[in-house]
This record gives C-alpha cells, sequence and structure tokens, in this order.
C-alpha cells in the first residue's frame, strides 16, 4: 500500500491533490488541521498506483510528503468543480469523510456567501499521525499487520487456556477420568473444575481418588444436627420433589427427640387436589398438630397459634403459582426471620429442572437443602451441580419411602461414594456404603 501526507491550505485542495496523485481509488487515513493549513495522509493499493500510473503518465512522481502550491491552494473552487471532482472519486472516497463544511468560493462572484459543500470522512486510522512520523512503506505496513496478526492469535491462545486451564495435560488418562466425570452426569464446566486435580504423572487410580476428594471437600454439609434445636422450617421445591412424605419423616424424628405435643406440620398445599390428606393421615398417627392452610389464612397468624411448639414443618406447593406466593410471604421481614426454608431436590431430576424452579424466587434465601429420592437415580451429579454452584448447604439424603428409617444427616463422603456406585454394576443402598 502507497501512503502519502499531504500539507494542504483546505480539504478541496486536498481532495483535489490526492485524486490527481493517487488516483480516484485512493482513501483518506487520516487528518488534522496545522496552523498554516491541513495534513492528510492518504493511502492506496500498490496495484491500484500502478494501474493508475500506466493510464496516467503525467501522474506526480513518488514522495512521502508532498506540499500544495501556494498558488493552487489559494486558488478558487466552484461548486461546479468540486461536484465534478467528487464524481471522479470512487464510491468508497465518497463516504470517507465526516461532515465538514469547507469554504467554497465562486469565480463569478467573489462577494457572494460561500456556498457549503459537505462530505463524510471514514477515518481508517483513527489515532492522527505524529508530526515528526515518517511515512510508511508498504514492508513497515506488512510487518504491523504481522504484528498485529500475532497479537490477535496470542490473545486467542490465552482465552483457549482459560476456559481450557488443563489442554496441555490431555491425554489417554485424562479422556478417561473426564468419561468417568460425565458418566456420574458432570457437566462440562464442573468437569473442567474437577480435573483441575489431575496429574499426569500420577496413576489413573491415585487421579480418581484426588478427584473424588476434592469433590467431597467441595460439598457443604452441618457439622450438627440442624433440627437438633427446634425452629420453624418450611421445605420447598420442585412438583414430585417428595416434599410431603420427606416432612413425614422429619416429623417423626421430631416426634422422637421433643414430644407429640411439641411438633406441628402446616401445609399451604391447597394447590393440588389431595395435596393436605397424605399429612392429615401421618399426623394423626404421629398423634401431632395439624394446620391445613386455606388460601384466606395468613400464615403469621396460624404461626401465632402455635407459638407454643419447638418443631414446626410447613409444607409447600411446587407449582409456579404457589413459588410466587411464598416469594411474597418470605418478602415479609418479620416471616423470614423466623422461618428457614429448605430446599428439596430429587436426585432423578436434572440439574437444568432445579435451576428453573430456583430462578423465579429470587426473595428466597435457603438454609439448607434436602437431596431425596438417590435410590431412584443411577446418577446424579447433575443434581449436584446447582448445589456447588450455589453452595448450598446439604442437611438430609433420603433412600426411600419408609417413614422414618429411609432419611440420613448428610455426610460428603457417604454422597459421593454413593454417587460413584453409579459407575459399578451392582446395587448398594446408601447404609451399606461405609
Amino acid at each position: 500500500m502507497k501512503i502519502k501526507r499531504f500539507t494542504v491550505a483546505n480539504m478541496q485542495t486536498g481532495l483535489k491533490q490526492i485524486s490527481e496523485m493517487l488516483g480516484p481509488e485512493a482513501v483518506i487515513l487520516s487528518n488534522r488541521r496545522l496552523a498554516d493549513g491541513l495534513e492528510i495522509v492518504a493511502g492506496v493499493d500498490e496495484q491500484e498506483y500502478e494501474r493508475y500510473q500506466t493510464m496516467n503518465p503525467a501522474a506526480a512522481p513518488e514522495s512521502d510528503i508532498i506540499k500544495a502550491n501556494p498558488v493552487a491552494a489559494s486558488a478558487s473552487m466552484n461548486k461546479a468543480m468540486m461536484t465534478e471532482l467528487f464524481n471522479v472519486m470512487a464510491d468508497k472516497n465518497k463516504q470517507a469523510f465526516e461532515a465538514v463544511t469547507p469554504e467554497v468560493h465562486s469565480p463569478e462572484s467573489a462577494s457572494s456567501k460561500p456556498a457549503p459543500v459537505k462530505a463524510t470522512v471514514r477515518r481508517h486510522q483513527p489515532e492522527p499521525v505524529a508530526d515528526d512520523e515518517k511515512s510508511m512503506d508498504s514492508d513497515t505496513l506488512q510487518m504491523l499487520r504481522r504484528e498485529i496478526d500475532g497479537l490477535k492469535n496470542l490473545l486467542k491462545e490465552q482465552t483457549d487456556q482459560l476456559r481450557e486451564s488443563v489442554s496441555t495435560d490431555i491425554t489417554p488418562q485424562y479422556e478417561r477420568l473426564e468419561a468417568r466425570l460425565q458418566a456420574l452426569g458432570f457437566g462440562h464446566s464442573s468437569v473442567r473444575r474437577l480435573m483441575q486435580e489431575f496429574d499426569r504423572d500420577d496413576s489413573l487410580d491415585i487421579n480418581w481418588r484426588r478427584i473424588m476428594m476434592r469433590l467431597v471437600t467441595s460439598l457443604s454439609v452441618p457439622l450438627y444436627q440442624p433440627l437438633s434445636t427446634g425452629g420453624i422450617f418450611a421445605l420447598t421445591g420442585p412438583t414430585g420433589a417428595g416434599k410431603s412424605t420427606t416432612i413425614a419423616k422429619l416429623a417423626a424424628h421430631g416426634v422422637r427427640d421433643f414430644g407429640q405435643d411439641a411438633v406441628a406440620i402446616i401445609s399451604l398445599d391447597w394447590f393440588k387436589v389431595g395435596g393436605q390428606e397424605m399429612l392429615k393421615s401421618v399426623t394423626d398417627i404421629l398423634c401431632i398438630s395439624y394446620v391445613p392452610m386455606k388460601e384466606t389464612d395468613q400464615l403469621r397468624d396460624v404461626l401465632a397459634k402455635l407459638s407454643d411448639k419447638k418443631l414446626i414443618l410447613i409444607d409447600t406447593c411446587g407449582s409456579s403459582e404457589a413459588m410466587a406466593l411464598w416469594d411474597r410471604i418470605m418478602r415479609k421481614t418479620e416471616l423470614a426471620n423466623r422461618i428457614r426454608t429448605l430446599l428439596v431436590i430429587p436426585a432423578n431430576m436434572h440439574g437444568g429442572a432445579i435451576n428453573q424452579f430456583v430462578n423465579p424466587m429470587k426473595q428466597t434465601q435457603f438454609s439448607g437443602t434436602i437431596l431425596s429420592k438417590v435410590d431412584e437415580a443411577s446418577s446424579f451429579g447433575s443434581v449436584l451441580e446447582p448445589v456447588l454452584r450455589h453452595h448450598w448447604t446439604l442437611w438430609y439424603v433420603t433412600t426411600g419411602q419408609k417413614i422414618p428409617q429411609d432419611i440420613e444427616a448428610a455426610e460428603a463422603r457417604l454422597i459421593v461414594k454413593r454417587l460413584v456406585h453409579a459407575l459399578k454394576a451392582e446395587p448398594v443402598t446408601y447404609a451399606s456404603v461405609s
């Protein structure tokens, strides 16, 4: 590419000289005002320039800086001359200017008002050329292009390394470990985080144990029985998560720890037909208080009547309407400070469905989570993904429908062992994992 710098008195003269010396295919690269006029940097492709010189032998020879002839610079250009000049220029040059309004004096009437001519400049180089900068030849431009391309490639490589932090360690062993994690249900982002523990110099078994240990330490579990001191707990979760059955199990343990008179169950599940009957049967067997709420009832009033209870368990519905209701209830500070919300997530549900349930509940803060139905899931890595991402604490794990037997306090090591057994053919119960 041929690049030339022009110093002219005004833009009209500059356009004329650029067109005459570089040809109609020339483009404006930059322009700036000087004390005595304008400095314009223009360029043209070498092939176009050679073609123009061949067709116009009288064209000016090459030079780094072309200064305007003072006589030509002061010469007036009327509107007709400017129109003819723009018609000769290429289309890309016609759009190569910002809104500038140069003064054009008509030779017929020197005293008449100057006729404005507007042109639009397209700046290919956003930064103006420095005063002491020398013109760049084609070799310099090629070098700059190579440097820019090198920087682009470097940035791309760094971005890829951030996305794949262990890309350089990919080996057949790495791929085997990655396939195991995917078989457990973990997605790409979780696999990448877990595989940060991979060491290509260690054996497959050592790497696998290290990765599983990272998973164990990533799971948050309480150090004590969460319901040991009582309180008010509301269980929420998707439809079919097993909330009612889990409440029945927790209530049975509450009766064992506190006695029948100290435990109560509240049901907000008036949205589903028959949603309150199951808990009614459980409370009759356990001989504990039961309040099936209606749509017109206020939870605050119901809790006031049960103020003498040590443990109160609240059952909610998993429908979108019920979720919106619970979100409104938890906006009330007085209730939000008293009620601890537990999220029940079934192990046989996909992690994406859990996110769809959780996302609308903007105001709800989960005190803990309960992993239910692990006996019905061959692998539940996708369910653990939102648990890890949101740093939820796992309180309990349920392993069947029996009340009150099939519920255990969550222990990270046993949860991971249960998960890993999905890779084995033989079924293993949660209680048998040691």
